[in-house]
């Protein structure tokens, strides 16, 4: 069945569209016509009715004049001749033994004529009586009345209602016809005309999928099909753009992987052949070190995408000091600073700090800047600067958050390394932590390059890097795409401001563990 389907051309949106619209035709003209049928016949039966109830009073006024002076049957004869109309209409006058005069065209047998009359059960009161009679010879409209005055009955026999009941119904399905062939051809045309588009459709969205961006689908009109090629025009463009970012991707990608092994290759064969001198291979070993973590970050990075994208990234909160994850990762972090020539600030408020100064954290990142906290109970003081990392040092305060403290670490470090590869040397990434009740807010902020406002909307896609100057910095265009994944994940938004050529700024909160500030002062107050 489907074989023959397919080679009549039923399978087509154009053969299914048409079929449909000419039995919606079909259905829609039948109901009509059964209807105005009924409609039609009662209203004609009840004129009909009307009009012979008419002529019968007239019939029988000239009856009872006739036998008020005396008339012979002739007259009588003639005189209804002229009062019946021309058509197919008997009168017939019968005395009570039976005996009739007919007057009219109606060419029937005086048996069948008897049997029509003995069906319509004629009575002897005097009201005036019509019904439908129904036999072999056809329909017949039977209105009859009794005329006490002459002892007759008067019987009128008319085919007149069904001779133009059959001429309308011939009209009618005339109309129909004509009708329904005049629908097929707009149906043919409107079935064309909307295939056509959903053919171009198809088309277009064939070129989507073999990589043709450039040709967009062709139909402005405003209807569902016009709104559904502009959303497949505006997904071609966003393609285009994903498969250019994409392409920009891979070749990052390849370009971050083949330069730091290339290092590491060249360094270790270097090691190996004796190319380079014992007492200097601790130095470039430690480079080679650099370059692996390089990698290490960058597969992380492309692992964390994939688990995103497979919906298998989660994270597991827990209770944990935010601000001696800060403090330990800034110490790790202090040879990146001192590698790309930056100095980082630390400062911020702790509620739960007492003192002069109130939970005050500060400290500059230059140098001799890590002789001691003393100028400011609880300070740290860090620099990215040769020398300058010996004094780092945290308060007494506590700032317990709740989250997964590896992810939100992995967080820290994308936004730190993205301040230091974005700020020229000598300037300064401050990293501020502000502790309140509820919750926690951490923001690093940086004096580099900054962002136009489209950037700043775009920077959270995959794959997205800004223009040429900070894309010729590296990094693959993934790593704030998986810190917004990890924030929305702990339910945290992260704000960004920028401004080009004044740095940039990013910020996100987290939750405080129950008990907010209270419960981690008595808990340093336990401790000591």
């Amino acid at each position: 069945m489907s074989r023959l389907a397919a080679r009549l051309g039923l399978n087509t949106i154009f053969a299914k569209v048409l079929i449909i619209s000419l039995s919606i035709l079909g259905v829609t003209f039948l109901v009509f016509n059964l209807v105005s049928t009924q409609l039609v016949r009662r209203d004609m039966f009840d004129r009909q009715q009307g009009m012979e109830g008419a002529e019968l009073r007239r019939t029988v006024k000239l009856l009872e004049t006739a036998a008020s002076e005396r008339w012979t049957e002739s007259m009588v004869s003639t005189a209804l001749k002229v009062v019946v109309p021309p058509q197919m209409k008997s009168i017939l006058v019968i005395d009570s033994t039976g005996r009739y005069m007919q007057v009219g065209d109606v060419p029937l047998p005086a048996s069948e004529i008897k049997s029509i009359i003995s069906e319509a059960n004629i009575g002897s009161s005097g009201q005036f009586r019509s019904q439908m009679i129904e036999n072999e010879s056809g329909k017949w409209i039977v209105s009859s009345q009794y005329v006490p005055s002459i002892d007759r009955y008067v019987v009128s026999l008319s085919t007149g209602f069904q001779r133009d009941f059959r001429r309308w119904q011939n009209l009618s399905w005339l109309a129909i016809a004509v009708a329904l062939a005049v629908s097929a051809v707009f149906s043919w045309l409107f079935s064309r005309y909307m295939t056509t588009r959903i053919r171009r459709m198809s088309l277009g969205a064939e070129r989507f999928a073999k990589g043709d961006f450039d040709t967009p689908i062709r139909d402005a009109s405003p209807d569902e099909l016009g709104r559904l090629a502009g959303s497949l025009n505006r997904m071609a463009v966003d393609l285009g753009a994903l498969e250019q970012t994409r392409r920009d991707f891979l070749a990052n990608v390849s370009h971050d992987l083949r330069s730091p092994l290339t290092s590491i290759h060249g360094y270790v064969e270097a090691i190996l052949d004796g190319t380079i001198p014992g007492e200097k291979a601790d130095r470039y070993l430690r480079i080679t070190q650099e370059q692996t973590v390089r990698l290490m970050k960058l597969v992380n990075d492309l692992l964390d995408m994939s688990k995103i994208e497979s919906g298998q990234f989660d994270v597991q909160p827990a209770e944990f000091d935010l601000a001696e994850t800060v403090r330990l990762l800034l110490a790790r972090m202090e040879s990146t600073f001192r590698h790309h020539g930056v100095r980082y600030e630390i400062k911020g408020r702790v509620d739960s700090e007492p003192g002069p100064a109130p939970g005050a954290w500060s400290g500059m990142g230059d140098e001799g800047a890590g002789d001691g906290p003393g100028q400011t109970q609880g300070a740290w003081s860090g620099t990215g600067n040769e020398g300058a990392g010996d004094g780092l040092a945290v308060g007494s305060g506590k700032v317990i958050v709740v989250g997964d403290a590896h992810r939100l670490e992995q967080v820290m470090v994308n936004l730190i390394q993205n301040a230091m590869a974005f700020s020229p040397q000598g300037s300064t990434v401050y990293v501020t932590l502000d502790a309140q009740e509820e919750q926690a807010c951490l923001t690093v902020r940086d004096e580099g390059i900054g962002m136009s406002p489209e950037e700043t909307e775009r920077i959270w896609e995959r794959f997205y890097k800004t223009d040429e100057a900070r894309s010729g910095r590296g990094g693959t265009g993934i790593g704030l795409s998986i810190v917004k994944h990890i924030l929305d994940a702990h339910g945290s938004r992260i704000a960004v401001r920028s401004e080009q050529g004044r740095g940039s700024s990013f910020s996100f909160c987290l939750q405080r563990a129950a008990g907010g500030a209270g419960a981690e002062a008595a808990a340093d107050e336990q401790q000591d």
